[in-house]
């Protein structure tokens, strides 16, 4: 094998296997970000399957917590409650409500308990102007602070306010969406 020849085939092992460590990499951090996707399951099934004993559940929490809190009907909203008493991750806590729930505990509250009401219709559009407008969250926090108001509804009163032709005391951050043309 001439020296060029050898030169190619070591620079082309090289980038195969970086970008097969790349790969691995990515497919590792979209697990953790997400461990109960499809992916992350698929990832799991594949390499429980060559023998490798590794689970896409964070360590000490297991697929039976998670199932167990979210089958409950616990919200999202719960369980920022929940991590705020007991002062944990969201991990944390999803793994000691899920492990109380199999256990036959009670939790401080019943599922639902901090559900958020569904918008109104005017409300969705009025948050939906608030974005077309070019608005963002940042904006919308230092709305909010301006207000006191939580970021929900200080969305929807600057929307409001917007398709009402009023002035909304904090500029838009972002791009407007472009203005839908009428089809004719």
């Amino acid at each position: 094998m001439s020296r060029s020849t050898r030169s190619t085939t070591i620079r082309i092992v090289t980038i195969a296997l970086a970008t097969t460590g790349l790969g691995v990499a990515g497919a590792g951090l979209a697990v953790a970000a997400a461990p109960q996707s499809g992916f992350a399951q698929a990832v799991e099934t594949v390499v429980q399957g060559v023998g490798v004993d590794w689970s896409a559940m964070p360590e000490n929490y297991t697929q039976e917590q998670y199932e167990a809190f979210w089958d409950a009907e616990y919200t999202g909203e719960d369980l920022l409650e929940l991590q705020n008493i007991w002062s944990l991750d969201e991990t944390e806590t999803k793994a000691r409500a899920g492990q109380m729930i199999l256990d036959g505990k009670e939790l401080p509250f019943a599922p639902g308990t901090h559900a958020t009401a569904p918008l109104s219709a005017d409300a969705e559009a009025a948050v939906g102007e608030f974005f077309a407008a070019g608005y963002t969250v940042d904006d919308a926090q230092a709305l909010g602070a301006l207000w006191s108001t939580d970021i929900l509804e200080t969305k929807a009163r600057a929307g409001q306010m917007i398709l009402d032709g009023q002035t909304v005391p904090v500029d838009p951050s972002g791009t407007p969406a472009p203005a839908a043309t009428p089809a004719g």
